[in-house]
């Protein structure tokens, strides 16, 4: 298969991250948690995906695991309206693969694209005050806390989130 504008694949010890592809369209519906309507609707988001990462607003990867190939999640990065157009990371992977070290992985590889490839000088991180996985996440990919911003969450409401920055140069390995 022809890969398309946009994609990119990284390889780590254990995983696969790759930019989704519309072959990829059931995976994408499935995890995107009632976003998707169908599989139509998760393909022309992946449509959408290629375009924004050609313009670098957005690096998106998938993750999986290279053994087995079984769908683990996704980490991506990128250009947050409601943070001042900062580049956040962010990931989520499924709650039976928790706890491996899985996220902390796949966000160091991702982090390094976007350093690298993607150009990026910065990035941050918002997390929940109350949410301790993420915050050990966060602090093993050396983000320094920075106070905390107000940001809507998906409930509708403000919420303070614990704020987070990586710098380039502070990368650790």
């Amino acid at each position: 298969m022809r890969k398309p504008a946009g994609y990119n694949e990284i390889g780590t010890e254990r995983l696969l991250l790759r930019t989704p592809l519309e072959t990829d369209a059931a995976i994408v519906k499935t995890f995107g948690g009632g976003e998707f309507k169908n599989n139509r609707h998760a393909r022309k988001w992946i449509r959408g995906v290629h375009k924004s990462i050609g313009r670098k607003t957005l690096f998106m990867f998938y993750i999986w695991l290279a053994e087995t190939g079984q769908h683990l999640g996704r980490v991506y990065i990128y250009s947050k309206p409601e943070i001042d157009y900062e580049f956040e990371v962010a990931y989520g992977i499924y709650e039976e693969h928790r706890c491996k070290g899985y996220a902390t992985e796949a966000a160091r590889a991702a982090i390094r694209f976007a350093f690298g490839q993607g150009g990026r000088e910065e990035l941050c991180a918002i997390v929940k005050p109350e949410n301790a996985a993420s915050q050990r996440v966060i602090a093993k990919l050396g983000f320094t806390r920075c106070g905390t911003r107000m940001v809507l969450c998906d409930d509708g409401e403000n919420c303070e989130l614990d704020y987070f920055r990586l710098y380039r140069q502070n990368e650790t390995q």
